[in-house]
């Protein structure tokens, strides 16, 4: 049943791929609402674009438009981590190319994320599972500290691309549990997890955390508080996305 379970989930997966590679880059610049930021802002999902757009300068410069569904507004919070038209190379003309509407939207094909935003302000549901050194964890394990919980996969490069970063929230926050989460055997994680570093405890061949929340999109990362209440989630991973993760790790390490 679980063989059954994996191989379904997978083919799910790959269909995702593409465009989580494409929106979650660190290094590209995303415009939406006329504001510029470094990778996906927080508080964007990706069911919400309405349009993309590549934006392409005469000098090679570019940037992915977003114009969100009608009713769909950058969060303010999100205005925090935008980048200055100044820093952008080729800012200015972008945006001006923006403005004229002359490049046309890309064909993307619609997505149905299943989002975890109706899990927030909600206790993190009562959990078992093994970490790769054979540990069993509970929800009672958890109780008491900040939660982070990061899911990834071998195959995804933002994943693996982030968590030299993720490794400093450890050094930043030292007072959290930190977990990560994959299908991927503990065979097939070793090299990378040992080579890169990787230093969360590893939940490795398991599907329990995708299936408690359908989590499609990876990296997805979760923030739990001291109480164990679910207080922020991102999917995707960009610099500003980290940036406003680390800044809730912050505050509820001070709770």
């Amino acid at each position: 049943m679980k063989r059954n379970s994996l191989f379904l989930f997978l083919s799910m997966m790959f269909v995702w791929v593409g465009l989580c590679s494409a929106q979650t880059s660190s290094d590209k610049y995303v415009l939406i609402d006329g504001c510029f930021f470094n990778g996906m802002p927080p508080g964007i999902r990706t069911d919400e674009g309405a349009q993309m757009i590549m934006l392409t300068d005469e000098e090679g410069h570019t940037a992915l438009e977003i114009r969100l569904n009608k009713g769909k507004t950058l969060p303010d919070y999100a205005m925090k981590y935008r980048v200055s038209v100044e820093k952008v190379p080729g800012g200015e003309e972008l945006l001006q190319i923006s403005r004229s509407g002359a490049q046309k939207p890309m064909a993307i094909a619609a997505t149905n994320t299943v989002t975890l935003d109706k899990w927030v302000g909600k206790p993190f549901p009562d959990f078992k599972v093994k970490d790769t050194t054979g540990r069993v964890w509970t929800k009672a394990d958890i109780i008491g500290k900040p939660f982070v919980l990061n899911y990834w996969h071998t195959g995804c490069r933002p994943c693996i691309k982030e968590m030299p970063e993720l490794n400093e929230w450890m050094k930043i926050c030292p007072d959290v549990t930190y977990f990560s989460t994959t299908w991927n055997t503990a065979e097939q994680i070793k090299k990378i997890v040992e080579n890169r570093p990787f230093l969360f405890t590893h939940i490795a061949d398991e599907l329990f955390f995708f299936n408690l929340f359908k989590v499609q999109v990876t990296p997805t990362t979760l923030l739990v508080d001291k109480k164990g209440i679910i207080r922020y989630w991102e999917e995707g991973t960009s610099e500003s996305k980290r940036a406003y993760l680390l800044d809730r790790l912050k505050e509820l390490s001070a709770e």
